[in-house]
């Protein structure tokens, strides 16, 4: 599209769409802007957790009656569209009351409707607020994903035409596309959703197939800030990031954002904003990495599991790693993170999964002859931001005191941390790396009130 027509894609999540005036609101001061919008909408606030009742067959599940009015009394409309919405809804559920094992793609059909209801019933509400909308289905206009259901990957190239198509001619009609965030069709054929973080992923692979302006993940009351401030009372909003420094934020523990998501954005050099709805100065504007601008965030991810598989060689053995990696696989364990020294590997775990971790790795251990130590609790603790490598010497030694690992990448320093000292050297990072860089300490009185009142090191 020309430079002056590219549209700006706006994603909604369920906690925004509970208050459908001030989205409506935040849509008319876009298009003040004089671009098209596009609009892209994930399912209502508890509209997914009643979905899920019924895949894992809780109890009151089966009363199919009482989901699909439930889920009617979330989406209100007269379009034919949304009755035969919770019509499908209600016969994809049968099916799955019937059969306690269905296949991964009949959970996804399932899990879909959520998207679907959503994208529906808000296009019907922007047209009752004088803005012509459509809803269109991400998967029938040819979003195309692989086959990894739950999970699934989108394929831009196989996408765009289609995609493309479909989208400039709802525009150029002066309508609002409002697009089911999540779901797309995998390569079988089959509805396939997205994962955590899905309806953002979303936003940003359509944002890439367009072009797009911008790309804005609108939450509420939601930032990104230089730390979590559950933990930190002084972290403020990052004002911007690069590409790689948001895809790390996200990688080692910050919620508001999915690594997964930046990817297509940063494809195609398309700049995505993160916004609060509540407040509008909490913004932060991920793009290319600017010169002389070195943001400093720095992450909680915990509680977690380290088990320490100390073998001769350790990460220097051959195809021990591989090894390690096939043994947890084959238990459905994924790594978190991995530490490694000459001698020790360290292995990071969700806690639900150490024990089938500690299972997987056993016979492992005997056939190498490494010795396999029991799950401890401990926590990861980064520091993000370009050029952070250069600051490796003022890591705190009271931080780095009794640590069970460090790793680095270009743009990040994590240690593993007890779990009971996670919040402590959260804030102790934050000061070092964060206040006293910048010269906006918090008051020494303050810090110390909000450490007797510190929540638990989950994040």
């Amino acid at each position: 599209m020309p430079t002056d027509l590219r549209p700006i894609v706006v994603k909604f999540g369920g906690a925004p769409l509970s208050e459908p005036d001030r989205v409506v609101a935040r849509i008319r001061a876009i298009l003040q802007e004089g671009h098209p919008v596009v609009v892209v909408v994930s399912a209502r606030a508890g509209v997914t957790d009643l979905l899920r009742r019924t895949l894992l067959h809780e109890e009151g599940a089966n009363d199919i009656p009482a989901l699909i009015a439930g889920l009617a009394r979330l989406h209100p409309g007269d379009s034919a569209a949304l009755r035969d919405g919770l019509e499908e809804t209600g016969r994809i559920a049968r099916r799955i009351i019937w059969n306690p094992n269905p296949s991964p793609w009949v959970q996804d059909s399932l899990l879909s409707q959520g998207e679907r209801l959503s994208a529906h019933w808000f296009a019907e509400y922007l047209r009752t607020h004088g803005l012509e909308a459509m809803p269109l289905e991400a998967d029938r206009i040819g979003l195309t994903t692989d086959n990894t259901y739950g999970a699934a990957r989108v394929l831009i190239e196989r996408s765009q035409r289609r995609v493309r198509r479909h989208l400039e001619a709802v525009l150029r009609s002066g309508r609002i596309p409002v697009i089911t965030g999540y779901i797309g069709r995998s390569e079988e054929g089959r509805v396939a959703t997205l994962g955590r973080g899905g309806s953002d992923y979303s936003a940003s692979a359509i944002g890439a197939i367009l072009g797009a302006q911008r790309v804005e993940l609108v939450k509420r009351n939601v930032a990104i800030s230089t730390a979590d401030p559950r933990f930190v009372p002084s972290a403020r909003t990052v004002r911007h990031l690069s590409y790689e420094e948001a895809a790390e934020i996200a990688q080692f523990g910050a919620k508001v954002l999915h690594p997964v998501a930046i990817e297509p954005a940063a494809s195609r050099r398309v700049v995505i904003q993160v916004r609060s709805l509540d407040h509008r100065e909490r913004t932060t504007t991920i793009g290319p990495a600017r010169v002389g601008v070195r943001a400093r965030a720095v992450t909680l991810l915990g509680p977690l599991r380290i088990l320490n598989l100390r073998a001769a060689g350790g990460g220097q053995r051959p195809g021990l790693i591989a090894e390690v990696s096939r043994r947890l696989l084959s238990q459905n364990v994924n790594m978190a993170a991995l530490v490694t020294t000459e001698a020790v590997l360290g292995i990071l775990v969700e806690p639900a999964d150490a024990a089938r971790a500690r299972i997987a790795l056993e016979s492992l251990a005997v056939e190498v002859g490494a010795v396999l130590g029991h799950p401890i609790p401990v926590s990861l603790v980064t520091v993000v931001g370009e050029g952070v490598l250069e600051e490796i010497p003022r890591l705190p030694r009271s931080v780095l005191r009794g640590a069970a690992g460090l790793l680095a990448t270009g743009r990040s320093i994590s240690i593993v941390v007890p779990q009971e000292r996670a919040t402590v050297a959260l804030r102790r990072l934050h000061r070092t790396f964060v206040e006293e860089r910048t010269g906006r300490r918090a008051p020494r009185r303050r810090a110390a009130s909000s450490k007797r009142r510190a929540p638990s090191a989950r994040p």
